[in-house]
Parts: structure tokens; sequence; C-alpha cells
């Protein structure tokens, strides 16, 4: 009764696991886009989407040493573009998210995949399309 038990946990937890991979993953004619995917690729492979939305969100912390400009009397390189508003040693960024949403027809599902700094950060599923 306990392998019974236990190979039913585990081809549940197998089956919420696949399932879980399969919302981060969506398919374009022969190509699969996952999270990480750049925007310009999901373009490349699945076209045109039939809605976009647009907008910034602001990130701060405190600004990344690493390339960029020397700074000879701090003795270290500061990696700081225009876009960053430094206030107390704290750098804010502006990122942009954009949200396209796919109908790829009836028999299939619509897709909405969300691009965090043009990057896949979000692929969710929604209805049949029309």
């Amino acid at each position: 009764m306990n392998k019974r038990f236990i190979l039913t946990v585990s081809t549940l937890a197998f089956s919420l696991f696949a399932q879980t991979g399969q919302a981060d993953t969506m398919r374009c004619n022969r190509n699969v886009i996952s999270r990480g995917d750049h925007l310009g690729e999901v373009l490349a492979n699945c076209g045109d989407p039939i809605i976009t939305t647009h907008k910034t969100i602001y990130r701060s912390g405190i600004p990344a040493r690493r390339f960029g400009v020397l700074s000879l009397s701090h003795g270290y390189y500061l990696d700081i573009t225009s876009s960053e508003l430094l206030h107390h040693n704290r750098s804010v960024v502006e990122v942009p998210v954009e949200t396209w949403t796919y109908n790829f027809g009836p028999r299939h599902f619509m897709r909405e995949v969300t691009f965090t700094d043009n990057r896949v950060t979000r692929i969710k599923t929604l209805g049949y399309g029309r």
C-alpha cells in the first residue's frame, strides 16, 4: 500500500510540474517561445500581436559598480545610464513593460506575453480565440 501511495503522489507531482512548465512557454509555428526570450525573437517567430499595451515601471537600488565611467576621485567604475536618477546614493531606473496579445484562431488558446525590459517575463494562457 505504501508503494502505491508513493507512486500516486509521484505521478501527481510530476503532472503538476509538467503543467507549470507549459505555462511559461508558447508555440509559434515550429518555434517555442519561453521566458527570457528577446522581444525581437518573439516578433520574428510569432508575427505582430493583435493588441499591445505599454507602461513604465520604476526600479530602485544602489548604482551597480561595473563597466562604465571611470571615477578617479572614487577609484572605481560606475555604470550609470542617462535614464538613471541619482538621489542619496540610490538610483531609479525606468523599465519598459509591454504586453502583447496573440489570437491564433478559434481552435487555439489566445496568449498574453509580457515583456519586461524587452525580455519575456510571463506567458499567460487566455480563452479560445476568434
